[in-house]
């Protein structure tokens, strides 16, 4: 691993009315899981609290580094109401979340990056009419079949909300989902009520000043895509994802020296907190 901290370093333009910093990684320099513990199935608990699956995200497969992206992400958007949607999967993120389907709210439009391009331009293609797996499940309710070129915008109150639904997606081949980071509460209706008209939506004129938008496009399959992306999006130009790129990767480097100490679970548990920590709570436990 010549460059541990690759999947870190994100490259800024700007394009279409909006500021953008992007890391695109190959699947070598996506670290795969560092902790050799991972290994070990049997260390693994069933409570949930103490599953590294469960409470991060990190397993033999999927290892620390899209933990960090994520955290990179919840630390970026911090004080702002966010709301995701997670590509394809809609009902059974919203069945992880406890949310009932006719509770969710239904979009037309959904963001794509597509990995299977290795330039960052052109893989951004932007909104795209929203899809799920529904066609897939033939029943007699016609719900599914109805519904199935809908998204669903789902509020997330909690890192670990971020977490579960990016494990609900790792299932498959690739995975994408996208982070809106609005100024209040009652901009989601604003946001929906664009992502759900006929014509295409502007990403631009949808975001306030101060407002953020992130994308999580991963290749799930260990190196079957050319790439793997994180885009930030913003409408004016910000240090803060630099500031964070530099702050976790500091405490990437900090892991990486010390993860042959790590000889339990609850040794590693605390290790990863202090991983995705943010600056201002480094080494506290997220929630």
């Amino acid at each position: 691993m010549a460059d541990p901290e690759r999947f870190l370093k994100f490259e800024h333009g700007y394009r279409d009315g909006l500021h953008s910093y992007t890391v695109a990684v190959d699947q070598s320099d996506l670290p795969s899981p560092v902790w050799p513990g991972l290994q070990k199935h049997d260390h693994y608990s069933e409570d949930p609290g103490l599953n590294p699956w469960h409470r991060h995200g990190i397993n033999n497969w999927y290892g620390e580094s899209l933990a960090v992206w994520r955290a990179l992400t919840w630390a970026l958007t911090a004080g702002r109401s966010r709301y995701v949607i997670p590509c394809y999967l809609r009902d059974e993120v919203a069945q992880c979340l406890g949310v009932d389907r006719s509770a969710i709210q239904l979009v037309r439009w959904e963001y794509e990056v597509d990995i299977e391009l290795p330039d960052r331009e052109t893989a951004d293609y932007g909104f795209v009419p929203a899809r799920t797996n529904s066609f897939l499940r033939p029943s007699e309710d016609t719900w599914d079949s109805d519904h199935v070129g809908f998204a669903g915008l789902f509020e997330l109150n909690s890192f670990q909300q971020l977490t579960d639904i990016d494990r609900m997606l790792a299932g498959d081949t690739c995975s994408e989902l996208t982070v809106f980071a609005l100024h209040r509460s009652g901009r989601r209706d604003t946001l929906a009520a664009a992502l759900s008209q006929i014509d295409r939506p502007d990403l631009a004129a949808i975001l306030e000043p101060g407002e953020i938008f992130v994308d999580m496009a991963v290749d799930r399959e260990c190196g079957a895509f050319p790439r793997s992306y994180l885009t930030v999006k913003t409408p004016h130009e910000t240090r803060q994802v630099d500031h964070l790129a530099d702050h976790f990767s500091q405490a990437f480097r900090r892991y990486l020296d010390m993860v042959g100490q790590i000889h339990t679970l609850n040794e590693f548990h605390a290790a990863i907190d202090g991983l995705l920590a943010p600056p201002h709570t480094a080494g506290l436990h997220q929630g």
